[in-house]
């Protein structure tokens, strides 16, 4: 596994609209350990064969659609693989403070 790609896959699953952040899992095992640090919400096989995510989703956002573009961003990173997408939680959305002057 290379922390090169678990960070890229990090990136891209936080920088999709309908995610309002990654997560370790209930027991904190979705994660990829790196030198002195580790990814939460991004869990690679060893083999390299699966990714395993574990997001955050904003809520009202469209959950099977959610997590079909995530599986499409992160086989575009990491090739043909097994991804499955966890949803941990809904967060409400934020409100925009600049909107309501």
């Amino acid at each position: 596994m290379s922390a090169e790609l678990a960070e890229r896959i990090a990136a891209a699953v936080q920088a999709h609209p309908g995610v309002a952040g990654l997560h370790a899992g209930q027991y904190g095992v979705v994660a990829s350990y790196l030198p002195g640090r580790r990814v939460d919400g991004v869990r690679i096989a060893a083999d390299g064969s699966a990714i395993e995510l574990a997001v955050v989703v904003t809520f009202g956002q469209p959950i099977p659609a959610v997590a079909q573009q995530l599986r499409t961003t992160v086989r575009e990173l990491a090739g043909d693989v097994r991804v499955d997408v966890m949803i941990v939680d809904l967060e409400q959305p934020q409100p925009n403070l600049e909107d309501s002057r």
